[in-house]
């Protein structure tokens, strides 16, 4: 890695060179979310006496040294990022020694050319990443196969969980809401083959449910902080039992033998009418399902971003609980291949 850097010291230099760089060394490390970051460099600036009060870098400035068409980058901090990535202290000198070679380049060019960066940030404000339809199909027939597999296992283990949805929050966050719909439909349609005829009446619930992930997402911005996100699944939550609730009190007399009736069961035992027996349990176990949906479609668009574009994945991801941000560190599958093959090294 020092070797590189090293090259890239010689070569003419510019800050979104950088910016690139400093991307690629994030993902390589295990896509190191912003807020670990600069958790990172405070920790490291109060064990070089810095008070804890003033430790702590803003989170937009992080992430603004990532961005692309910068005309200024503080080297500093530039070098700081680096250490919190791991690299050793001589490849974060280099790092800084770049933002200042790039600075004095940039302070040498003629105002009246177009730099590289200009050129290269327009290019890139012309042409974001947009999901091909292959791509999308591919995804799609993934979302699918996500929906029957949680669809086959609560059966099998009888789990007071649906575990349906998961493939239809994907599509509807990432590609809009009738994606959604259409691999909801898809997944009912298959589950005939699996259950019985009843499947086919709750993809009502999966279209429910996709819409209002996929209008919320967009339309509401109900993705721009994960507050925001756990209130939408929330909603979903609600919606979907309201749905679910009228289909099996109108349809199948409240039941359908899924294991979650074991609550409605014993609330009729304890007096309740059957639609409100229905609709609690239903709410309780739907609330449960949508969120452990909620994360499993986090952890899902953060591996899909690299081919399609999830603008409000970033704002999730830095405004999530440190818990859930511990976590999600923990299990990052391309972290511990990273850390394998640093280790094989």
């Amino acid at each position: 890695m020092s070797e590189q850097i090293q090259d890239s010291a010689l070569r003419v230099e510019s800050y979104d060179a950088i910016a690139r760089d400093l991307q690629r060394l994030r993902f390589e490390a295990g896509d190191i979310p912003y807020a670990e970051i600069v958790r990172r460099i405070a920790e490291h600036r109060e064990q070089n006496g810095v008070p804890a009060s003033a430790s702590r870098p803003a989170r937009t400035t992080v992430y603004d040294a990532f961005r692309l068409g910068r005309s200024r980058v503080n080297p500093t901090l530039v070098g700081e990022i680096a250490r919190a990535l791991d690299v050793s202290e001589e490849d974060a000198v280099l790092w800084e020694a770049r933002c200042l070679q790039a600075r004095r380049q940039l302070d040498s060019e003629p105002s009246t050319e177009t730099r590289v960066s200009d050129v290269e940030r327009i290019e890139t404000k012309q042409e974001p990443k947009r999901a091909t339809l292959r791509a999308s199909l591919i995804l799609m027939v993934a979302c699918v196969g996500i929906n029957v597999a949680g669809f086959s296992i609560v059966p099998w283990l009888s789990l007071p969980l649906y575990l349906d949805m998961v493939g239809t929050a994907i599509a509807a966050l990432v590609l809009g809401p009738w994606y959604g719909v259409a691999v909801g439909l898809m997944t009912n349609a298959i589950g005939l083959s699996i259950t019985d005829s009843s499947s086919i009446w709750f993809g009502l619930v999966n279209i429910v449910g996709a819409l209002i992930w996929g209008y919320g997402a967009r339309r509401f911005r109900l993705c721009q902080s994960f507050s925001r996100y756990v209130l939408l699944n929330a909603v979903v939550a609600v919606a979907c039992t309201l749905v679910a609730t009228t289909l099996l009190v109108l349809l199948f007399n409240g039941a359908t033998g899924h294991a979650a009736e074991l609550t409605t069961d014993a609330l009729v035992d304890m007096g309740e009418p059957l639609t409100l027996a229905v609709f609690i349990s239903n709410l309780v176990h739907s609330l449960t399902d949508k969120g452990l949906t909620a994360l499993a479609s986090l952890g899902a668009m953060g591996f899909v971003s690299r081919w399609f574009e999830v603008p409000f994945y970033v704002s999730l991801v830095e405004t999530q609980p440190s818990g859930l941000l511990k976590l999600a560190n923990r299990f990052d599958v391309r972290k511990a291949l990273a850390s394998r093959a640093k280790s094989r090294a």
